[in-house]
């Protein structure tokens, strides 16, 4: 018989852990942030947020697929659903043009700013109480920790971006 004892102290926090990832793997395509026109899943808005939030970086879309560890082909149809709103564009460089490099449009911003107190305070306010005596620096090994299971490879460069004329 299989022992799981391997875990030992941590197995609550594991246990933990698995249940939350089997909670989004059930919804995280559906479509249940509906503003609206737009009807997002949990993974189109965690997209929009990773871009508006590291919007000066110019990585390729490639690049943002890897750090969210989102399959290419899902982070193409994830990333033309949101240019379809008008959410984000498409850039390339000037030098490549097989580099596509994703911003946010002016409504993708407001739309976000607009949603996001909003969902601060009926999933993440909760969250963060529990964390408030956590301090800073045992945060950040978490975080570690948490990375260290999914670790990525990140290449910075610095390009000249082209607006793409079409953005689907």
């Amino acid at each position: 018989m299989a022992s799981v004892s391997w875990m030992g102290r941590y197995r609550h926090l594991i246990e933990s852990i698995v249940r939350h990832r089997n909670a989004f793997a059930r919804v995280m395509n559906a479509k249940t942030e509906k503003f609206g026109d737009i009807s997002m899943s949990i993974v189109e808005w965690e997209v929009l947020e990773y871009i508006i939030e590291h919007e000066n970086d110019d990585s390729s879309m490639a690049q943002l697929s890897e750090r969210l560890m989102i399959p290419s082909s899902s982070f193409s149809k994830i990333s033309k659903t949101l240019c379809s709103y008008g959410l984000i564009e498409k850039y390339q460089m000037v030098n490549n043009r097989k580099n596509i490099i994703l911003k946010p449009s002016d409504l993708g911003r407001k739309f976000y700013n607009d949603r996001a107190s909003d969902l601060q305070e009926q999933i993440f306010d909760a969250f963060f109480k529990e964390l408030e005596n956590v301090s800073d620096e045992d945060l950040n090994h978490f975080a570690a920790a948490l990375d260290a299971i999914c670790p990525s490879e990140e290449n910075e460069k610095e390009y000249m971006l082209i607006k793409r004329e079409s953005n689907l």
